[in-house]
């Protein structure tokens, strides 16, 4: 795979990668002219120049360096000290991990774990309240709120994946009152997919709890968080 990337600041000339208000810019590889690859890089408005920055990937493991290679300049140009993103455990292999380390990028040691719903049996139902949405199809995604919390819901390879923040800890019955909404909509506007998953970070009891009372449960996937960071 011959690949090229390229850094794009704009909404418009990437919508469909663009993930919300706080994308900062993104990276796109490229083999042959199409899309293989892209790497949102997101400011979170955080103090501390070591939290600020996220990544969220997509696409294979091989675009993975070139693609963490465009973001950093990125990152380091508008003040940040650490470029941030999470990597599904089992997903990347030796060699890719390995390239990834020789660019300085460090896997932490906290173990995030994935959480799963079925919905196959369940009906379509209307909820009564919803944030912006974007159209039912494949891949769309939508967000829903309730108090400072919110939830993005992306509609993707058969299942339905919840990322899920908030500007206080909450309860988990306000949590579980997110999660449900989310979960509604997507039987409303997606009845076939057979089930949503989450992810929750280490220690969050909490949001565990919220999805326990909804029936998720845990399941044998993880991801870890990678960190790369330079000097100022």
């Amino acid at each position: 795979m011959s690949v090229s990337v390229q850094v794009f600041r704009e909404r418009g000339a990437v919508p469909d990668l663009w993930c919300d208000d706080r994308t900062f810019a993104v990276v796109v590889a490229r083999d042959a002219g199409s899309a293989v690859g892209s790497f949102a890089v997101l400011d979170l408005g955080a103090a501390d120049p070591n939290l600020r920055f996220v990544g969220v990937v997509a696409g294979p493991e091989e675009v993975r360096v070139p693609l963490v290679e465009a973001a950093v300049p990125v990152v380091r140009d508008a003040g940040g000290r650490t470029l941030r993103w999470v990597e599904e455990t089992g997903e990347l292999s030796l060699s890719a991990a390995a390239a990834l380390e020789q660019l300085g990028a460090v896997a932490g040691d906290e173990v995030h774990r994935w959480w799963r719903r079925e919905l196959a049996a369940e009906p379509a139902t209307t909820p009564g309240g919803r944030g912006p949405g974007s159209p039912t199809a494949e891949g769309a995604l939508f967000r829903v709120g309730v108090g400072d919390a919110w939830c993005d819901v992306e509609v993707d390879e058969g299942r339905a994946v919840l990322v899920h923040d908030r500007q206080e800890e909450g309860t988990a019955a306000s949590l579980a009152a997110l999660v449900s909404l989310a979960v509604r909509q997507v039987t409303a506007e997606a009845p076939g997919i057979p089930a949503v998953e989450t992810c929750v970070a280490p220690g969050d009891e909490v949001f565990e709890a919220a999805l326990v009372s909804l029936g998720f449960a845990p399941t044998t996937r993880r991801a870890v968080e990678y960190r790369l960071a330079w000097d100022a």
